[in-house]
């Protein structure tokens, strides 16, 4: 089971982070968009001249198209984490490939999209071959908060800092209950820029 599970990591079908020379960091968000929490996170990012991807869940994008428009016009990209805040990994292979193109349809609205994150976490080979022929990546993290929900709380940043490189994918989470998110990534971003370590998209880290 165990084997099974992680040989598409070991296979280099899951990233977890990118080689890198540039002094470039990928900083993600799941789970907007969301009028408590996005707007601010957007002020701060143009504040300090960051970017990020948004793994965006599909019927938020859908409630919220002029969040998502935002996102876009500011330079982030967006990333597919579905259609609704759920694991992805107990989903029937139909269901998940339902959920999937559903998102998939309207954030492409908006703009491209090449990068996929399972909700909850972890991706079935499956859905991993699935999600493959969609012509989406998957992409999880090395560099996850857990604290306030994935939302970071006062010394989210601190310890977050210690353990951001080049190459890292930051993952941190926005939304109801939240809204300590935006304090959080002007924090780390404050920190990682002292050390000359710049936030961009995953497209802008990997190309």
């Amino acid at each position: 089971m165990v084997a099974r599970a992680l040989g598409p990591v070991l296979r280099g079908r899951v990233r977890f982070a990118v080689p890198t020379r540039a002094r470039h960091f990928a900083l993600t968000i799941d789970d907007g968009p969301d009028p408590s929490t996005t707007p601010a996170l957007l002020d701060v990012l143009a504040r300090r001249g960051a970017h990020a991807t948004f793994f965006v869940l599909g019927e938020r994008a859908e409630r919220h198209p002029d969040l998502v428009a935002r996102l876009v016009g500011e330079g982030h990209e967006l990333g597919n984490h579905t259609w609704r805040d759920e694991p992805s990994w107990r989903l029937e292979h139909q269901a998940f490939r339902d959920s999937l193109r559903r998102s998939q349809r309207t954030l492409e609205a908006h703009a491209p999209v090449r990068w996929f994150r399972p909700g909850s976490g972890w991706p079935t080979g499956e859905h991993l071959a699935i999600a493959e022929e969609e012509g989406l990546h998957a992409v999880l993290g090395s560099a996850v908060a857990v604290a306030g929900a994935g939302a970071g709380t006062a010394g989210t940043a601190r310890w977050l800092d210690a353990v951001v490189r080049r190459g890292a994918v930051v993952v941190l989470h926005e939304g109801p209950g939240r809204g300590a998110v935006a304090g959080t990534v002007d924090a780390l971003l404050a920190r990682t820029g002292r050390r000359g370590l710049a936030a961009v998209t995953l497209s802008e880290l990997a190309r």
